[in-house]
């Protein structure tokens, strides 16, 4: 797509988390800056800073300048993890970022920046973190634009509401990711210009995704039949759901990639990839035959990429911190409720045509396309 900003090309600042272990969370962070930079906007993403710690960055980077010790992020991606040097090599080809070390630097990095955007994944969500550097507490005059950012939750804590509506009030425009936050949002704000979006990931097309994950190299065979599994919560009841797909759909090959949050998840028969990155990942879902998951990420991509799909729910809804209401969202918008894994309907056994599903998807992407666009440029 061309660039649509007129005359000068606009800096977007990008606040978001980047992923330095959840899949999801580095799909829809390259997601939005991809997207951004195919519109022909200046993106960059910036980390959370704060004045208070700058001793500590700068004692950080200069030791890790003279080899005593690296940076926690990169020492995380390369070496803790089993696929860390392929997620720091991705996000290091990937994204333009920034990471000032000093106050002065920061605050040149904000005054050459024109819009400040922010989302998406659960950046909102202030039962996990309430950061006001998310709510771009910092960008002084600049615009600040919020893109499918989700509280993750289907309610705001009373503790923070005030918080939240001091810092959202400074937003031109607000786009959040799930239906549901919508309202909470604007009974807190009393705006009625709040809106749902797509999530980053589908801000990308079917090809745009294939394109990406191309070059996935892989350590093992992949077999031409196949159930992908990736689980992030720790249930109990997991293992006999699992097996009850297994059984229901034929497909004896099973392919784990495990989840940083459930890194021991297994099932009898299964082979356990843990060397994953994010194209891996992504090629994974477009060359499987069945995708199960409790993941929202993985369903997004699932379901952009025209996949067969079985959805575990992480949370009971009677769980306070439950964060059922972003799946239910994403499945009720596209007819897809009954791929909700039941024990006593099968419905989520059967194909699923994607005919309508995708039109209602492409009708969306322009218009968050839309949103996003006009949001800058207005």
């Amino acid at each position: 797509m061309n660039n649509i900003s007129k005359g000068k090309i606009k800096v977007i600042g990008l606040v978001t988390w980047i992923g330095s272990g959840n899949y999801g969370t580095t799909l829809q962070s390259f997601a939005l800056h991809e997207k951004l930079r195919l519109l022909g906007y200046d993106v960059f993403i910036i980390g959370t800073f704060k004045p208070s710690e700058t001793i500590k960055r700068v004692s950080k980077y200069l030791l890790g300048k003279i080899g005593i010790r690296k940076y926690n992020e990169e020492k995380y991606c390369r070496y803790l993890l089993p696929y860390g040097n392929k997620l720091y090599k991705f996000q290091n080809e990937n994204y333009n970022r920034e990471r000032p070390l000093l106050n002065s630097e920061f605050k040149k990095i904000v005054n050459r920046t024109d819009v400040f955007v922010t989302g998406s994944d659960q950046i909102w969500n202030v039962t996990y973190d309430f950061n006001p550097f998310m709510f771009l507490d910092f960008a002084g005059n600049k615009k600040r634009v919020a893109y499918a950012s989700s509280i993750g939750i289907s309610y705001i804590p009373d503790k923070y509401r005030d918080q939240i509506k001091i810092l959202l009030t400074k937003f031109a425009h607000i786009g959040v990711r799930e239906q549901t936050a919508v309202k909470v949002l604007s009974d807190i704000v009393g705006r009625n210009d709040i809106v749902q979006v797509l999530d980053p990931t589908f801000l990308l097309t079917h090809e745009e995704w294939i394109a990406m994950s191309k070059s996935a190299v892989y350590e093992m065979l992949i077999p031409e039949k196949f159930i992908l599994c990736y689980l992030i919560g720790k249930n109990d009841w997991y293992q006999d759901q699992l097996k009850n797909v297994v059984k229901k759909s034929g497909i004896e090959n099973i392919i784990i990639i495990p989840s940083a949050e459930n890194t021991d998840f297994m099932i009898e028969g299964a082979s356990v990839y843990k060397f994953a990155g994010p194209k891996e990942f992504v090629n994974l879902v477009q060359r499987s035959t069945l995708v199960c998951t409790d993941s929202f990420h993985a369903t997004a991509i699932s379901i952009n990429l025209s996949k067969k799909f079985v959805e575990f729910l992480r949370f009971k809804d009677t769980d306070g911190a439950s964060q059922n209401s972003r799946i239910y969202d994403l499945l009720n918008h596209f007819h897809l409720k009954d791929r909700l894994y039941d024990g006593k309907d099968v419905a989520w056994i059967k194909d699923i045509d994607y005919t309508g599903i995708q039109n209602i998807l492409e009708k969306d992407r322009k218009r968050s396309i839309e949103y996003l666009v006009n949001s800058i440029e207005q």
